[in-house]
């Protein structure tokens, strides 16, 4: 302990040293040299410079005036190849490591006259992880009883101290302790006197960023409560009855039977209450507005929760940096106005000082964001998460975290970088330069390196045990390596009710495995992307399904593209802003009869191994149909493909078809497609994902009709283009160009759009379609076969039929069966009735109570001739009917 007069010094030197590094954050030096193991490290020289026999390599301390005097160790060449070589360190013991890695360290390039040809920072990553690798599961903060533990792996820092505050807004530290240092991990105790006080730790290291030996003050990565924006970390007791709402370690978890039982609601956290009204104006926005049992979402998400939904998956709210927390800081914008530019144009002002952004923006990995608490300080936002997730269990929800370990919101020497004051360059994805790969946004983390991949199983299984959450999307799951997902998914099933109070084999993981970033391009057949995630038992988008629905894919440049469910070949909206769509009719047929497939693969869980016939007339395996040169199908078993046909990212479904729809088509009556008529495409996609094998998922408000008025990418669009209304009086459509930041380019396509009185839609086209979301989830719920668990029992009990052996354009028929149910299937594109023949319909059909003209009238027109075996299915229509109890089917030959 120090006195108070040594505390108040520190406390202004560490304030004016926060000050200095936001200075120096720009000078930034490479790291050329990687310290690849404690055997061996890798230089490279800059360019024009090339490895020469006469050159002598040399580790040294760069900084004469830190130590009186330094010491330089010669570096055995063991391999030279243009401007890299290969150098030995075997001559170092682990104590002369141990000394060197903590002063400020260069290799050192000579000639043999002894010239300094070039110098260099270090990469330690290679050499932390073999020697420095911690495995012990107390980082952070760990409650030993008469006193609190903290560690901090922190290897190459000089020196660490800890300051206690007693207040979250405290200039002034109460205690400054020493901890002991042991084999890269600093250790702390703390008396429980200090319980509820916030820290920050005091490290001094050697910062290549810089040059220099730096000193900051840093919060703790592990920390598991903050003050207001992330100011300062806090102890606390998670199990104290002060972080816990009423009822809390009782829970009871929604009864969830397998994995291929979910279906997944996606949702934001603001978006679910800041437009509801019903909701007292203090908890819109909140944590806190999941347990207003009036509200009307609330009610909402228990109708569908009663209907057959079983999870909600939540958009990022660990701590983000994109929002001040400081709720007396936002601004929002009026915008009653007729101008369509005006909504935006205000939005733009304030954009960055409202309360609104995705969360995509990680700053703490184990603590919520304070944005959504009611109280952003300490122990409140951990009671208030807490009470979000029991008040959703109970109305019969499961709850998925949207996790995102891929980058950080800042790093280096910034405001919010927390990783690189304490451990410089290692916990993020560096090129041989020693500069961080940005392919995600920001910069990537590397977990490839053991403690960074320690970071994110430990931050998993907290939240599992600590909020006791269901499952875990990641973002963008290629930026890690299959390996690493196994390790999150082998932790999590690890737990049980009885050790841990959560039950870790009904916990989901899911995530993006889109093949791209930086480690992909490094290791593709280690990434998990969707080739390398066949056999896991972790769950992919299936952005093939969604693009061969939707048409077109995510991008702005193709959003008028139609797709199976749009109008491709039988409504044609010859629109000329089309970038993929053939104008000559038969090369559309080509492509819809193409899409089909796509659709079928998907349709049977996008299993690599499943075989059908394809339009051609061949049999051919999931795996070896392609689209846009890559294979459809790579899961092993239906639980590994999630099937959609929107999410956050990219336009709604409902703009998507606005776009898609014919729009003053020429030779079309009439020339603009009707709402009546985009509601009925609304409904055929939302369909075919919900009648899939896998795990369907939803963008809430999809079954609203929900708008963002034509805005592309909404995760800094604020409140306004992200209003979902729970009422169903009004989806919003028309009453705002989407913000010119990320369309401008696409106003004069959406103007005309917007304009149109036509394409809004009335509440009745609202309800009906809210209505027939609940029938798709009654009847997946009320049948066990949409919940095939392999390949064996798919090939067994899927087969899609041709009409009278023809494959038709915009027209999938399939029958699930098994000994105890049967049900037919069609999907119908055209925009016209179809007549279907094949013998299966003499079978005893039958509408099935949850999917029948109740859910959508259209369905009353179907005409059924079992004696000619024959149907006629209404344009632009899902058919599903259901054999008879007591008849028996006995297959399709």
């Amino acid at each position: 302990m120090l006195d108070r007069r040594l505390n108040l010094l520190l406390t202004f030197i560490f304030t004016a040293l926060s000050f200095l590094l936001l200075d120096n954050a720009s000078a930034a030096s490479p790291a050329r040299a990687q310290w690849l193991s404690s055997q061996k490290m890798l230089v490279k020289l800059p360019q024009g410079l090339r490895v020469a026999d006469n050159m002598s390599f040399q580790l040294a301390n760069s900084d004469i005036n830190f130590r009186d005097v330094p010491r330089t160790y010669p570096l055995p060449v063991l391999q030279r190849q243009d401007n890299y070589a290969v150098v030995s360190t075997a001559g170092l013991n682990r104590q002369m490591i141990e000394d060197l890695i903590h002063r400020p360290l260069k290799v050192f390039v000579t000639n043999d006259q002894n010239q300094l040809l070039d110098s260099t920072a270090i990469q330690y990553a290679g050499l932390l992880d073999e020697l420095y690798a911690y495995r012990g599961n107390d980082l952070g903060v760990t409650n030993q009883g008469s006193q609190f533990q903290l560690k901090l792996w922190a290897p190459t820092a000089f020196s660490v101290r800890v300051a206690l505050f007693a207040s979250p807004t405290a200039m002034q530290s109460d205690a400054v302790l020493i901890p002991t240092y042991q084999n890269g991990v600093w250790t702390t105790s703390v008396p429980r006197q200090y319980q509820n006080y916030y820290y920050l730790y005091e490290v001094t290291v050697y910062q290549p960023l810089t040059d220099r030996m730096e000193t900051s003050l840093v919060t703790d990565p592990y920390s598991i409560s903050l003050a207001m924006n992330g100011a300062k970390s806090q102890l606390v007791d998670l199990d104290s009855g002060e972080s816990k709402p009423y009822g809390w370690d009782n829970l009871t978890k929604p009864y969830l039977n397998s994995f291929k039982d979910i279906t997944i609601y996606e949702l934001h956290i603001r978006d679910f209450s800041a437009n509801d009204e019903s909701i007292p104006f203090v908890y819109r926005g909140t944590y806190d507005a999941f347990a207003q049992g009036s509200g009307r979402g609330v009610q909402y998400l228990k109708s569908l929760a009663d209907a057959g939904l079983t999870h909600v998956h939540l958009l990022p709210f660990n701590d983000f940096g994109s929002v001040n927390e400081d709720r007396a800081t936002w601004e929002t914008i009026n915008a009653n106005s007729s101008n369509l530019q005006d909504a935006q144009g205000a939005l733009s002002q304030i954009r960055a000082r409202d309360a609104f952004n995705w969360g995509y923006d990680p700053v703490h990995f184990f603590v919520s964001d304070g944005s959504y608490a009611m109280d952003p300080q300490g122990l409140s936002r951990v009671r208030e998460t807490r009470t979000m997730v029991q008040s959703l269990n109970t109305l019969g929800l499961r709850v998925v975290q949207d996790v995102v370990f891929n980058h950080t919101y800042e790093n280096g020497l910034t405001a919010f970088s927390v990783f690189d004051k304490i451990v410089p360059l290692y916990y993020y994805r560096l090129n041989d330069e020693g500069y961080t790969y940005n392919s995600s946004c920001c910069a990537d983390t590397a977990s490839e390196h053991f403690m960074m991949e320690k970071l994110i199983v430990d931050s998993v299984v907290h939240w599992a045990k600590n909020y006791k959450i269901d499952g875990f999307r990641f973002d963008l799951m290629s930026f890690h390596s299959r390996s690493t997902l196994m390790k999150v998914k082998e932790a999590l099933r690890s737990l049980t009710l009885q050790r841990d109070g959560v039950d870790g084999s009904r916990i989901y993981i899911y995530g993006e495995a889109w093949p791209f970033g930086s480690f992909y391009n490094q290791n593709p057949q280690e990434s998990m992307s969707q080739l390398n995630a066949y056999g896991t038992g972790i769950g992919f988008f299936n952005d093939r399904l969604r693009d061969a629905v939707r048409g077109g894919t995510t991008s702005s440049s193709e959003k008028s593209d139609q797709g199976f469910a749009t109008g491709l070949y039988f409504d044609f909206n010859q629109e000329p802003a089309n970038q993929n769509t053939p104008t000559d009719i038969n090369q559309q047929m080509d492509k819809i009869r193409h899409l089909g497939d796509v659709i079928k693969v998907g349709l049977a869980g996008n299993l690599r191994d499943f075989s059908f016939r394809e339009h051609y007339g061949n049999v051919i395996l999931g795996g070896n149909l392609l689209y846009r040169n890559s294979p459809v199908a790579t899961s092993a078993e239906p639980i590994e493909t999630i099937n959609y046909v929107s999410a956050h990212d990219g336009y709604t479904l409902w703009d998507a078809i606005q776009a898609k729809a014919p729009f003053y088509t020429r030779g079309r009556i009439p020339e603009t497609a009707t709402a009546s008529e985009r509601q009925r495409m609304h409904q055929l996609a939302m369909a075919i994902p919900m009648l899939s094998q896998g795990i369907p998922f939803m963008e809430s408000g999809v079954e609203l009709l929900r708008s963002k008025n034509g805005d592309q990418d909404s995760y800094d669009s604020g409140d306004y283009f992200n209003r979902i209304n729970w009422t169903g009086n009004d989806n919003y459509w028309g009453q705002g160009l989407p913000p010119a930041w990320k369309n401008y380019n696409d106003w004069a396509f959406w103007q005309p759009r917007l304009q149109n009185q036509d394409l809004k839609v009335t509440p009745q086209l609202i309800a009906q379609t809210a209505n027939y979301y609940k029938g798709l989830l009654r009847l997946r719920k009320g049948s066990s076969l949409f919940k095939m668990n392999s390949l064996e029992e798919i090939m067994n009990g899927l087969v899609f039929l041709d009409n009278e052996g023809t494959i038709e354009p915009g027209l999938i028929a399939m029958v699930l069966h098994n000994p105890k149910e049967a049900l037919l299937i069609m999907f119908n594109s055209s925009r016209n009735p179809r007549v279907f023949s094949h013998k299966v319909l003499s079978y005893n059909w039958g509408y099935d109570p949850a999917f029948g003209p109740n859910v959508d009238p259209l369905l009353a027109q179907v005409i059924l001739n079992r004696a000619q075996s024959q149907i006629q299915i209404p344009g632009m229509t899902t058919v599903v009917l259901r054999l008879a109890k007591g008849s028996y089917f006995t297959g399709v030959k």
